[in-house]
Protein backbone atom coordinates (compact mmCIF):
# COMPACT_ATOMS: atom_id res chain seq x y z
CA UNK A 1 0.00 0.00 0.00
CA UNK A 2 2.91 2.54 1.09
CA UNK A 3 4.49 1.88 -2.45
CA UNK A 4 1.75 0.87 -5.08
CA UNK A 5 -0.35 3.96 -4.09
CA UNK A 6 2.18 6.98 -4.56
CA UNK A 7 3.35 5.06 -8.00
CA UNK A 8 0.04 4.64 -9.45
CA UNK A 9 -1.30 8.37 -8.15
CA UNK A 10 1.65 9.59 -10.08
CA UNK A 11 -0.31 7.91 -13.30
CA UNK A 12 -3.78 8.09 -12.57
CA UNK A 13 -3.91 12.04 -11.52
CA UNK A 14 -3.74 13.46 -14.98
CA UNK A 15 -6.41 11.11 -16.58
CA UNK A 16 -8.51 11.58 -13.29
CA UNK A 17 -8.05 15.72 -14.21
CA UNK A 18 -9.60 15.21 -17.51
CA UNK A 19 -12.22 13.20 -16.52
CA UNK A 20 -13.14 15.65 -13.61
CA UNK A 21 -13.33 18.47 -16.12
CA UNK A 22 -15.25 16.19 -18.72
CA UNK A 23 -17.94 15.77 -16.04
CA UNK A 24 -18.02 18.96 -15.38
CA UNK A 25 -19.15 19.94 -19.08
CA UNK A 26 -21.35 17.10 -19.52
CA UNK A 27 -23.40 18.59 -16.72
CA UNK A 28 -23.84 21.61 -18.77
CA UNK A 29 -24.57 19.70 -22.01
CA UNK A 30 -27.18 17.36 -19.75
CA UNK A 31 -29.36 20.99 -19.30
CA UNK A 32 -30.44 19.93 -23.28
CA UNK A 33 -32.21 16.98 -22.04
CA UNK A 34 -33.88 18.64 -18.95
CA UNK A 35 -31.73 17.71 -16.18
CA UNK A 36 -32.29 20.29 -13.71
CA UNK A 37 -28.75 22.22 -12.59
CA UNK A 38 -27.26 25.90 -12.58
CA UNK A 39 -29.17 26.81 -15.76
CA UNK A 40 -32.24 25.83 -14.30
CA UNK A 41 -32.03 29.04 -12.05
CA UNK A 42 -31.11 31.47 -15.00
CA UNK A 43 -34.43 30.24 -17.17
CA UNK A 44 -36.11 31.47 -14.00
CA UNK A 45 -34.49 34.47 -13.87
CA UNK A 46 -34.37 35.11 -17.45
CA UNK A 47 -38.27 34.49 -17.55
CA UNK A 48 -39.24 37.25 -15.00
CA UNK A 49 -36.59 40.08 -16.28
CA UNK A 50 -36.15 39.15 -19.73
CA UNK A 51 -32.44 39.59 -19.09
CA UNK A 52 -31.15 36.83 -21.58
CA UNK A 53 -27.30 38.13 -21.85
CA UNK A 54 -27.12 38.68 -18.31
CA UNK A 55 -28.28 35.33 -16.92
CA UNK A 56 -26.33 33.69 -19.55
CA UNK A 57 -23.14 35.30 -18.54
CA UNK A 58 -23.51 34.50 -15.26
CA UNK A 59 -23.45 31.04 -15.86
CA UNK A 60 -20.70 30.72 -18.23
CA UNK A 61 -18.90 32.28 -15.46
CA UNK A 62 -20.22 29.69 -12.85
CA UNK A 63 -19.07 26.97 -15.25
CA UNK A 64 -15.73 28.47 -15.78
CA UNK A 65 -15.01 29.39 -12.50
CA UNK A 66 -15.72 25.53 -11.48
CA UNK A 67 -13.37 24.29 -14.29
CA UNK A 68 -10.76 26.18 -13.17
CA UNK A 69 -11.01 25.74 -9.52
CA UNK A 70 -10.68 21.77 -10.82
CA UNK A 71 -8.19 22.51 -13.23
CA UNK A 72 -5.90 24.24 -10.30
CA UNK A 73 -6.60 21.94 -7.38
CA UNK A 74 -5.41 19.15 -9.51
CA UNK A 75 -2.79 20.39 -11.29
CA UNK A 76 -1.43 21.62 -7.31
CA UNK A 77 -2.14 17.80 -6.42
CA UNK A 78 0.16 16.61 -9.72
CA UNK A 79 2.83 18.87 -8.60
CA UNK A 80 2.77 18.00 -4.72
CA UNK A 81 3.03 14.29 -5.46
CA UNK A 82 5.47 14.18 -8.41
CA UNK A 83 8.88 12.58 -7.63
CA UNK A 84 11.18 15.53 -6.34
CA UNK A 85 14.23 15.15 -8.34
CA UNK A 86 17.78 15.99 -5.61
Amino acid sequence: RLVMLPQAMRVIIPPLTNQYLNLTKNSSLAVAIGYPDVVSIANTAINQTGRAVECISIVMLIYLTTSLLTSGFMNWYNARSAIQER
